[in-house]
């Protein structure tokens, strides 16, 4: 294991010159390298985040066995207030120093409200005919919500709502594949939109801290719609060729941006796009399944090799 103890004790034990930054900050830097102090922030916010999903499905779960038992407006109400509740914590802890768990209650609370809003407009069909509407409102509130918070947790579910009413996200996924000119064209209509939202938002907001948010739903949005157009038949070619213009495009901005999120865009999105193609074209299974296996392995060399070169550039 590469360790920088050696180098930071030389730093640290240099004769101190007149104006120079103090050397206190070694003590953490070495005690960090010695394994002495070790960093659970990363799994904190796992088991948060965890724990707000399994919160979100127990909802669900209660909701489908009492249904008799509660009654629609009972069950609307309970997860109505246990919303407002998540939000009011929010809003109080606002003001206060934030730690690791109010964001996740604001998570919680925005994920209450959708289901919420969904379990009215399944059970009243206030909106009739038109009951996807109802995905373009939580898009809206999230959105207010998260800049109201500066939440990128909520943005992101603002982000999924405006694509579920484009209606990227289907009941079926057979519907995907029956029309994947049209689920393909509310993908890149989408990633167009929140690429837009994005010069907005960057032009009003020049500090934001949502542009690599962005970013991410723009990329993922387009390798999605040109990955459906790949899937079908008819239009297999021209997803392929898209989807690989785009990992190009995606490893150029990678460099840019020293993004490893996009490097790994570019060899995921690009290598299923490339092994579509080769596949369609290759009629033996057995030279399918070696060339699936070598086209692997090529990917996570590559991959780790490009990344180790990014890193590189930017040290």
């Amino acid at each position: 294991m590469i360790s920088l103890e050696p180098e930071l004790i030389r730093l640290r034990d240099r004769p101190v010159i007149e104006g120079a930054p103090s050397t206190a900050p070694f003590a953490q830097l070495i005690a960090v390298e010695r394994r002495d102090i070790v960093s659970v922030y990363a799994e904190l916010r796992l088991l948060t985040w965890l724990g707000v999903m399994i919160v979100s499905i127990g909802v669900g779960i209660l909701i489908s066995k009492h249904l008799d038992d509660l009654g629609p407006l009972a069950i609307a109400g309970g997860i109505g207030i246990a919303a407002a509740a998540c939000y009011a914590w929010a809003f109080w802890k606002r003001k206060q120093q934030a730690g690791l768990i109010d964001e996740y209650v604001l998570l919680l609370g925005a994920l209450l409200l959708s289901a919420d809003l969904g379990y009215i407009e399944h059970q009243f069909h206030l909106l009739g005919d038109n009951w996807q509407r109802h995905f373009l409102l939580l898009a809206l509130l999230h959105g207010a919500t998260a800049y109201f918070f500066q939440s990128r947790l909520v943005l992101s579910l603002s982000i999924a709502s405006l694509a579920a009413w484009l209606g990227i996200e289907r009941r079926s996924v057979d519907t995907i594949f029956d029309a994947p000119v049209s689920t393909a064209g509310r993908a890149f209509v989408c990633a167009a939109i929140v690429a837009g939202w994005r010069v907005i938002d960057l032009r009003l907001r020049p500090a934001t801290t949502f542009r690599s948010l962005f970013d991410n739903a723009v990329a993922n949005l387009a390798f999605w719609g040109a990955l459906t157009l790949a899937a079908h038949g008819a239009t297999r070619y021209l997803g392929c060729a898209i989807a690989i213009a785009l990992a190009i495009a995606s490893s150029i901005y990678a460099r840019r941006t020293n993004s490893t999120a996009f490097v790994i865009y570019a060899w995921v999105y690009g290598t299923i796009a490339v092994d579509i193609a080769v596949c369609s074209a290759i009629s033996e299974p057995v030279f399918i399944m070696f060339y699936l296996l070598i086209s692997t392995i090529g990917a996570i060399a590559g991959l780790f090799i490009s990344n180790a070169r990014m890193k590189k550039a930017a040290a």
